[in-house]
């Protein structure tokens, strides 16, 4: 079973339309509009707009709800249910993989801007070279950075070569948005 979370405000109407859930997933949506609201009904999703109005009140109701569902969910079925968020908003993206991992719940967050979806699953064994798990981390865009040097716990001279060796072979490239920032191919 899935459990979706769909920031509305952020990915817009269209984006909504394409959401594939069956009818046993749960689909929370996010949103104002009336627009949505009447999507969420066609669909039979589950709308939520009792929150202030303001900057980031979404997101933080988007993450009071899915603590709640977090903490409703037995401990047995936490590892058959799939989290899921739609959205772009990275701060957002960030605090939602921050309260799936702290209970180990499998999730995936889904960018519409770029329409990539970027699963990440606590790790129970971890890549056997410093190339697959740069590889790994990579799968959603970050800066070549020290920071991520540490959360992969490698050596300033094993962070370097992974990175040149899989730059060499075209393994990994800057985002198309911002150059700083780098993706696995």
């Amino acid at each position: 079973m899935k459990v979706i979370f769909v920031d509305a405000e952020n990915i817009g109407v269209k984006q909504l339309e394409k959401i594939n859930a069956t009818i046993v997933d749960k689909v929370f949506v996010f949103s104002k509009s009336d627009a949505v609201r009447l999507v969420c009904e066609k669909s039979l999703y589950h709308f939520l707009s009792d929150y202030p109005t303001g900057q980031n009140q979404a997101d933080f109701y988007i993450i009071a709800y899915l603590s709640r569902v977090l903490l409703a969910v037995d401990k047995k079925q936490l590892g058959s249910t799939h989290f899921e968020l739609y959205s772009n908003d990275e701060s957002l993206i960030s605090a939602f993989e921050f309260q799936c991992d702290v209970l180990g719940a499998k999730f995936a967050c889904i960018r519409s801007r770029d329409n990539t979806v970027v699963p990440i699953v606590s790790p129970k064994v971890e890549p056997a070279t410093a190339q697959e798990m740069l590889l790994k981390a990579l799968k959603s865009p970050h800066s070549l950075d020290p920071s991520l040097q540490s959360r992969l716990g490698l050596s300033k001279s094993e962070f370097t070569k992974a990175v040149n060796e899989l730059c060499s072979t075209n393994q990994i490239k800057r985002t198309a948005n911002s150059k700083k920032k780098w993706i696995s191919c």
